[in-house]
């Protein structure tokens, strides 16, 4: 059986310790701990639906991790690529759950819009298991920004999901609490 205890007892990404590692290496061990979370959320919510919250915690986790790792590659954070022009792109609502804002500029659009539509296949269903989805998609992009910005509309997609599946969860509950 599935314990939750292996995943909710993860080390949070900033206690991950890459000091002692190039840069490409903590890269690659940080990939390594981004897939193992992908894993953990798509394990979470096929055996353990009610847990979206952990699911939703583990896929931030991840998003950090792969920023983290950009990070080691390049010496700049993902985030200051398109902070002083205030041009960005957001990832749509969907379900009622409101947009979110990306750091990426307009020339991203198009690859976050493709991070998007691969995650909305995945979450229609996709036999693929998440970190396949992701990590063989991801691939068809030039390493850096492209790369990453794939993520960011990926990842921002199921967020949104299952943000929203959880509140109607809640919304269930409390509607037979009443």
């Amino acid at each position: 059986m599935f314990d939750l205890s292996l995943l909710i007892g993860l080390p949070k990404p900033n206690s991950i310790d890459t000091s002692v590692l190039t840069p490409e290496d903590a890269a690659i061990k940080l990939r390594q701990a981004a897939t193992l979370r992908l894993n953990g959320a798509q394990s979470v919510l096929l055996h353990f639906p009610q847990e979206v919250e952990l699911a939703v915690e583990l896929l931030d986790d991840a998003a950090v991790l792969y920023d983290r790792a950009f990070r080691n590659l390049t010496g700049i954070p993902a985030q200051s690529v398109h902070q002083q022009i205030h041009e960005y792109v957001s990832v749509p609502s969907v379900e009622g759950a409101p947009a979110i804002q990306t750091p990426w500029g307009d020339e991203f659009a198009p690859v976050i819009k493709e991070g998007v539509r691969c995650a909305e296949t995945w979450l229609e269903g996709s036999s693929l298991p998440l970190w396949w989805a992701l990590s063989q998609n991801r691939k068809r992009h030039h390493p850096g920004d492209p790369q990453e910005a794939f993520e960011a509309g990926f990842l921002l997609r199921l967020q949104q999901t299952l943000i929203m599946r959880r509140e109607a969860v809640t919304s269930q509950s409390t509607r037979f609490d009443a």
